[in-house]
């Protein structure tokens, strides 16, 4: 799915949204993730966060580029 229809699902609140995130970007984001963290299951959480942040944010924002945008959140959550 293009990443125009997944921002879409977001902003017409579909579930789907998650989980079309999670199809293409999971791995990219649990990447970003376990390189700052090294461990797991914190990456894994920090991934939910992640996709928890789209859901709150996607309505309002409309990202450009959402690969980034998640990579953005990603990184900051697991900074924190």
């Amino acid at each position: 799915m293009d990443d125009n229809r997944i921002i879409e699902l977001f902003w017409e609140r579909s579930d789907k949204a998650i989980s079309e995130m999670s199809q293409k970007y999971g791995k990219y984001c649990s990447g970003i993730s376990m390189q700052i963290l090294h461990n797991t299951l914190d990456a894994e959480e920090c991934v939910n966060d992640t996709w928890l942040s789209l859901w709150n944010a996607i309505p309002p924002s409309r990202p450009k580029d959402l690969k980034t945008y998640a990579g953005r959140i990603v990184r900051n959550h697991a900074i924190k």
